[in-house]
């Protein structure tokens, strides 16, 4: 397949969907891990190569690999796929451990990820996104040539190229890993650091938790964590009510107060149109996440003033 936009699948696949007839996330079918990487502010490129061929080296069995135009997408396929949201939790677990200390690290696998397909082209960074063979890669980072183009390579170089027929003996056993270990506090590090103060705790009258205090002052974060703040803020900003109380006077007031301060917190990629649009419309609903949503996505720093009881964490340090 060539394409020349922006093309973009789910990473896992879904036994069940919900009553709005999408995907339940819950029931996502777990066949891999997935790590992403990207040059930014913790590394330039030979900094992600590095980190990527050390991964490809720490890891066992079946390993497909694709450079993005920006960075790589690693995934090591399972022995055996599962599904049900007792795996989640250890799915994050796993591949943190494994991704310790490699500090180009932007982003694993969870059921609500959408990956770029491979060998689709990338119009941001005007390249193609294209399989290359990951042990070739980790042998010699600096000096393999990636290719400007899609190339005709085998299907067990495709991370989608398996097909039901390929074998599966040499891939990794991530059932029997889940088994054997348990969460620890070290499962929930960050790659960076921002410091906790009074200042980064708060969002104008608002406390915030660590683990979003940590993820809202980093220089870009992603979607989910912005809508979270959205959330969070608007929640208290409002005394816990329900949205269709407010007035609109009372609804106005918030939305300044919340855009005032993203505004101060100097995203590199913010937009102020899509910034009121987007507070806005979360603005109408009553849902905050829960700790449990914080801890599937690797942020938790431990247990806080907010804890909810809805995941098992560590205590906080």
């Amino acid at each position: 397949m060539r394409s020349k936009t922006s093309c973009y699948t789910s990473l896992y696949s879904f036994s069940r969907k919900n009553e709005h007839d999408k995907p339940d996330y819950r029931y996502a079918v777990i066949d891999r891990a997935w790590w992403d990487f990207d040059a930014g502010e913790r590394g330039g490129i030979e900094q992600v190569k590095q980190d990527v061929a050390e991964l490809i080296k720490r890891l066992d069995g079946d390993i497909r690999l694709v450079a993005t135009g920006r960075g790589f997408h690693v995934h090591q396929l399972f022995d055996e796929s599962v599904c049900g949201p007792e795996f989640r939790l250890s799915l994050e677990h796993y591949q943190r451990r494994k991704a310790k200390g490699l500090v180009t690290l932007d982003g694993v696998g969870f059921p609500e990820k959408m990956t770029r397909i491979p060998n689709t082209y990338n119009p941001k960074r005007g390249r193609w996104c294209v399989v290359i063979d990951a042990h070739a890669f980790a042998a010699d980072p600096d000096n393999f040539v990636i290719p400007k183009s899609p190339q005709r390579l085998p299907r067990t170089l495709h991370p989608f190229g398996t097909d039901g027929t390929l074998p599966k003996n040499n891939r990794f056993d991530f059932v029997g890993w889940a088994e054997k270990y348990a969460p620890e506090a070290e499962d929930y590090s960050f790659a960076d650091s921002v410091d906790l103060d009074e200042k980064t705790l708060t969002a104008g009258t608002v406390p915030l938790m660590p683990c979003l205090a940590r993820e809202v002052h980093k220089n870009k974060p992603n979607h989910h964590v912005r809508v979270a703040l959205v959330q969070h803020m608007a929640d208290n900003l409002r005394d816990f009510a329900n949205p269709e109380s407010l007035s609109k006077e009372q609804r106005e007031r918030i939305e300044d107060e919340i855009f005032d301060y993203i505004k101060g917190l100097g995203w590199s990629n913010w937009s102020p149109t899509t910034s009121r649009k987007g507070i806005k419309s979360t603005m109408k609903y009553s849902r905050v996440p829960s700790c449990a949503w914080f801890v599937s996505r690797g942020m938790c720093a431990g247990k806080c003033w907010r804890y909810d009881g809805t995941a098992k964490v560590p205590d906080a340090e």
